[in-house]
């Protein structure tokens, strides 16, 4: 004769069919909160860091664009005047790229030009760029670059 216990009437602790318990589903979210606490700051300051590099990448092909159309025109020109002779990225027409403004003054005579990569949001903590015909980019964290900024690396 078989016992109670060995009859199939009472159901194991701990079988398979259980599932997960609430102490370890809490568990596990908090594991998730914790990493995710720590990996969102680093991948939206790798972005912005990456926007940067774009701007910075952009304001150094404008200034080859820029000399390329002074010495083709005898003088420099402005963003619409340069895409067309295929020396811009045709997202640089519009003036935004990559989380960036960029505007483009060119004096009367045309001998000058300054141009600035300022960002769209986030203005108060990431870097503003600035390059004229020195070819010199200087940048100024919280407001916009000029001359006088601190030139990059």
């Amino acid at each position: 004769m078989r016992g109670f216990w060995s009859s199939g009437n009472v159901q194991r602790l701990g079988s398979d069919d259980e599932g997960f318990s609430l102490v370890e589903m809490l568990v596990v979210v908090a594991i998730l909160g914790i990493i995710l606490a720590l990996a969102v700051p680093n991948l939206i300051r790798s972005r912005h860091a990456a926007n940067g590099a774009s701007a910075i990448a952009s304001l150094r092909t404008i200034n080859t664009a820029e000399y390329l159309y002074e010495h083709r025109y005898s003088g420099y020109g402005t963003l619409t005047q340069l895409v067309p002779e295929g020396t811009l990225d045709t997202n640089l027409n519009s003036g935004n790229k990559s989380g960036y403004v960029f505007t483009l003054a060119v004096s009367a005579d045309l001998k000058h030009f300054t141009a600035n990569a300022d960002p769209i949001s986030s203005a108060n903590f990431l870097s503003h760029y600035f390059i004229d015909e020195s070819s010199i980019i200087t940048a100024q964290v919280g407001a916009p670059a000029s001359v006088t900024s601190t030139p990059i690396q």
